[in-house]
């Protein structure tokens, strides 16, 4: 039994083969390689729930970046504005 590396899907399927050595796709997670687990025994499915909260970590943090360079941003605009005003002749 084929499993992928990366997220532990049976879901593979092989997209290169011959000479170069095989490489497979895991439908799952997308991951492309012609490393694989083989084993002739039963391993426990892979939880679901663990690839879904690294993927809503990294979109979180992505969200706060966003926030983050928001806020630099408008804080840059205001001093802009700020020394114009000051800098502007009377």
């Amino acid at each position: 039994m084929l499993r992928c590396p990366k997220c532990g899907s049976t879901d593979l399927y092989q997209v290169l083969g011959g000479y170069a050595g095989m490489r497979y796709r895991c439908k799952q997670c997308g991951y492309t390689g012609s490393f694989v687990v083989e084993s002739e025994e039963e391993l426990p499915s892979p939880e679901k729930g663990e690839h879904r909260t690294e993927k809503s970590v990294s979109v979180y943090r992505w969200i706060r970046i966003a926030a983050l360079l928001l806020l630099v941003f408008l804080a840059l605009n205001y001093l802009v504005g700020v020394l114009r005003r000051m800098l502007a002749p009377m």
